[in-house]
C-alpha cells in the first residue's frame, strides 16, 4: 500500500480544489473530470463520504508488479467501501485500458472491495451536471428564516414549481432558485435534476 500526495506542488500538472461540505473538507483532484465527479459524489444520498487519491495497491500483471492509484475512494451510508476511476472517453474505450483495469478489478475483489469504472459521458451529463453545479454554488449557505418558510409550503403543497413558490413567498425567481438549491442539496426536499435545467418550471416535491 501507498499513498500519493497532491498537496505538494508540481510544475506538469494542474491541482483542481472541490470545497466539500459533505466531507468538511477540500478534496483535491488531478483533472477536471475528477473534479466534475465531485458534484456526483457530493450530492448523491447514498454516499455519506469520499476521498481523492487514497491509498493504492500493488497487483500482479504481465509478469510484474504495477502500482495503482484509483481516483476515489467511497464509503456509502451503509459503511461500504468502495473504490473508483474515472476516465475520457478516449481512453475508457480502448481495449488496452479495458485489459488493465480488468486487473486492477481483480485485485481489489481479492481484498473484498469493489472497483468501479465511470466514464466521461457518465459524469458530464449536460443537464444534471449543470444543476449539481446550482446546489454545490449554495451549499456553503445557513438554513434561514426564508428556507423555511419554503420548506413549509412544499410540505404543505406537496408540489410546487419554482415559479409558484417564488409567488407565494413574494421573492424573485433567482432567490427562489438559490433556496431551492440548498434545501435540495441537503434533501430536504426534491426535484428532478437529470430531465431539465434547474429554472422557473421546475417541478419541487416534499422529501
Amino acid at each position: 500500500m501507498y499513498n500519493r500526495n497532491l498537496r505538494k506542488p508540481s510544475p506538469n500538472k494542474n491541482i483542481y480544489k472541490f470545497v466539500s461540505r459533505k466531507n468538511r473538507s477540500t478534496v483535491m483532484c488531478e483533472s477536471g473530470l475528477e473534479f466534475d465527479a465531485c458534484f456526483h459524489l457530493e450530492f448523491s444520498p447514498s454516499i455519506a463520504s469520499f476521498e481523492s487519491q487514497p491509498t493504492g495497491i500493488e497487483y500482479p500483471a504481465d509478469n510484474k508488479v504495477r502500482r495503482y492509484t484509483p481516483d476515489f475512494k467511497i464509503v456509502k451510508d451503509t459503511g461500504e467501501i468502495e473504490y473508483i476511476e474515472v476516465k475520457p472517453e478516449r481512453i475508457h474505450s480502448t481495449k488496452k485500458f479495458r485489459d488493465e483495469f480488468e486487473h486492477k478489478r481483480a485485485a481489489y475483489s481479492a481484498l473484498g472491495f469493489k472497483l468501479i469504472l465511470v466514464s466521461e459521458k457518465q459524469i458530464r451529463s449536460d443537464k444534471l451536471l449543470s444543476n449539481l453545479k446550482i446546489l454545490h454554488r449554495y451549499s456553503s449557505t445557513n438554513l434561514s428564516e426564508l428556507h423555511k418558510l419554503a420548506l413549509t409550503h412544499i410540505q404543505k403543497f406537496k408540489s410546487l414549481s419554482i415559479r409558484q413558490l417564488a409567488i407565494k413567498l413574494g421573492i424573485l425567481i433567482c432567490d427562489c432558485i438559490a433556496a431551492c438549491a440548498l434545501l435540495i442539496g441537503i434533501g430536504a426536499i426534491k426535484a428532478d435534476l437529470e430531465s431539465d435545467f434547474l429554472c422557473e418550471n421546475s417541478l419541487l416535491n416534499e422529501a
